[in-house]
């Protein structure tokens, strides 16, 4: 995609700012008819009167399954092929009706490991998002 100067880089940059103003200028009129005051300068809250959700959701079946896992002592899926983890990857990819399912810790080792499950090495070009951490 080389032609008139033009390569994938370039043709991303420019979608992307074209795609950019359309949104920003169908946002704008709503933006602009917003009025009132703040609700810590006497405007009215946007939330009164009405309970936050509770958070972080959990149950009688949530709690057993940490304490039933604590207790164990098996805490990763090298300890046990029939423990938590392993039944859990094992469930989900049936799920997604996948062959596999690796779970991992974060979003740090979800990239480690996708990197290496594509073989992904030197002079390889990967377009992804500018806020990630490789750790």
């Amino acid at each position: 995609m080389s032609r008139k100067g033009i390569n994938r880089r370039r043709f991303i940059e420019t979608a992307s700012a074209g795609t950019l103003g359309a949104i920003t200028l169908s946002v704008m009129p709503s933006c602009s008819q917003t009025k009132g005051k703040l609700a810590i300068l006497g405007g009215e809250p946007v939330r009164s009167n009405k309970p936050w959700p509770k958070w972080p959701y959990s149950d009688e079946s949530i709690v057993d399954s940490v304490v039933k896992t604590t207790e164990s002592g098996i805490w990763c899926r090298i300890q046990s092929k029939t423990g938590t983890v392993p039944t859990f990857e094992k469930a989900f990819a049936e799920l997604m009706e996948a062959k596999y399912c690796v779970c991992v810790g974060s979003g740090t080792q979800a990239l480690h490991t996708s990197v290496e499950a594509l073989g992904i090495g030197p002079g390889d070009e990967i377009i992804t998002s500018p806020y990630t951490d490789p750790g």
